[in-house]
């Protein structure tokens, strides 16, 4: 997934950018091959959280992502804000769409 690791650069700098607004950046680990993504991450600075899938997330959530890497911003209530993001951002893009949502509050 070439575009889910030229991101992560964007997603950490994001991560840190927001920390003190309470926005946190959690990546979930699709094809669960774990040494394979720390390795990725710790090559391109990715400190940020990262879940791997379980039968119940890959059947409730991931079957109806269509496009990889796809971006959700929720609140803390587990809502959506905005759109759903398909495609990588950079971290400028990704500010302008947290800023937004975080005004939505």
């Amino acid at each position: 997934w070439p575009s889910c690791i030229e991101e992560i650069p964007a997603l950490q700098e994001i991560d840190e950018k927001y920390s003190d607004k309470g926005v946190r950046v959690l990546a979930i680990l699709a094809d669960n091959e774990v040494d394979t993504a720390k390795e990725i991450l710790e090559l391109k600075g990715g400190k940020y959280k990262n879940i791997i899938t379980t039968e119940s997330l890959i059947d409730g959530f991931l079957d109806q992502i269509m496009y990889v890497p796809t971006t959700l911003i929720v609140n803390s209530r587990g809502e959506l804000m905005g759109e759903v993001i398909a495609g990588s951002r950079t971290a400028e893009e990704f500010s302008k769409l947290i800023d937004e949502a975080l005004k939505g509050l």
